[in-house]
């Protein structure tokens, strides 16, 4: 009985998302469509129930050049019925701007935007939320534990209906290509909007200023920031096992460092140290996942702890000391895959335990060849120059 429920949950959800995809977006594209486009309109959209740090970045750009933005995105609430509506709703408002816009953002796998592709004169320009090319996704992964069932991506293709995607670096257009099943050609090395902010030298300089400001417990200790990715087959169930020995760490190395952490938006809910670590560890471990901006994070640390996060790709600008964490790498590889072998890839040295961990940051405190690093994002990041957000701007406010 159970499974017979879930099976007609699950052909309701497919015969929505059909009546959806192939008649009533498509429906109201074409009726607002018949009104011209408006030449000043840009529209930003997302998944995120705040502006992303790219969008919010050409959001200011674009403004600042006289053109007038609007943002979509999700409603509080996500879940309930009240909230199920009020997106049905605003999916429906979405494809009324979007038929008259003269520019659509988005920086996300957006799926309204993908049941009408735009009228002339209207240009869809991807950003994407990472830079470089790590990790898989897309049409990358279809098939994978991780990805969508190719059967699922003929039935409904995503990401098929860009006009342009801009990207960190023309070395990894072949990946995003593939990602994104698109021809290499509407892909553009134009750099990454939130970018810009790590070529300010105030704000880099006047980082761990602010991070003291937030924890004086620091003193003059190094800053070591561990930010790794999300576990699981999804991002709704994504989970996190920090899988440090903390006390062994604090042990170790608070004589010299403070270890800050901030995990992925999705796994920071589900995760904290439990009363008494914090109360035992309150002068060596700070969570900083809910109330500090990655970007100021970066550039406050000393050196970065990741795994399969894309922060490296930002972090590679700071040219500081990587260590990567890989404990499940065969099994993370196996289920989402990268584009590139990880261990002929990685920009520092890999660890799987904490021992590892506590050895690659005594030799980075030792010295480190920043070489490595500066191969690394001149071949990732090379469009990246502190003018990615005018560059953008520029080179689709002239068409």
């Amino acid at each position: 009985m159970k499974s017979l429920l879930i099976r007609l949950i699950k052909k309701l959800g497919d015969m929505r998302r059909h009546l959806l995809y192939y008649r009533i977006w498509p429906a109201v594209y074409r009726h607002a469509a018949k009104k011209p486009i408006d030449e000043k309109k840009v529209l930003l959209a997302s998944n995120s129930k705040t502006l992303p740090d790219n969008l919010s970045c050409m959001k200011r750009e674009l403004e600042a050049r006289g053109m007038h933005c609007t943002e979509m995105l999700i409603p509080a609430g996500a879940g309930s019925i009240s909230a199920r509506a009020a997106e049905f709703r605003q999916n429906i408002r979405f494809q009324r701007e979007y038929a008259t816009s003269k520019l659509v953002f988005v920086e996300d796998a957006f799926f309204p935007l993908f049941a009408n592709h735009p009228r002339k004169g209207t240009e869809v320009i991807q950003l994407w939320h990472a830079c470089g090319a790590f990790k898989k996704w897309g049409y990358s992964t279809a098939d994978l534990k991780w990805g969508a069932d190719r059967k699922s991506l003929e039935r409904y293709p995503i990401h098929n209906t860009y006009t342009a995607v801009t990207v960190s670096a023309r070395n990894i257009i072949p990946y995003y290509a593939e990602a994104f099943n698109c021809p290499e050609h509407i892909i553009r090395p134009l750099g990454v909007p939130r970018t810009d902010i790590y070529f300010n030298p105030d704000f880099v300089s006047s980082a761990r200023e602010e991070m003291l400001k937030k924890f004086p417990q620091i003193g003059d200790r190094k800053i070591i920031l561990y930010a790794p990715t999300f576990r699981g087959n999804s991002i709704l169930k994504s989970y996190m096992d920090l899988k440090l020995d903390i006390e062994r760490m604090n042990a170790e190395l608070s004589d010299d460092f403070v270890l800050l952490y901030k995990l992925h938006p999705q796994t920071a809910k589900r995760f904290s140290l439990s009363a008494e670590e914090r109360e035992k560890y309150e002068n060596f471990v700070f969570d900083i996942s809910k109330d500090v901006r990655i970007d100021l994070a970066m550039c406050a640390a000393d050196m970065l702890i990741s795994d399969y996060s894309s922060v490296i790709f930002e972090y590679s600008l700071l040219s500081r000391p990587m260590i990567f964490f890989a404990y499940d790498l065969e099994e993370y590889d196996r289920d989402r895959s990268f584009y590139n072998k990880y261990e002929d890839f990685v920009p520092g040295p890999i660890v799987r335990d904490t021992e590892g961990i506590i050895s690659a940051v005594r030799q980075a405190q030792s010295g480190f060849d920043s070489a490595e690093i500066e191969n690394f994002r001149n071949y990732f990041m090379d469009a990246c120059d502190g003018h990615s957000t005018a560059r953008i701007a520029e080179a689709f406010m002239e068409k």
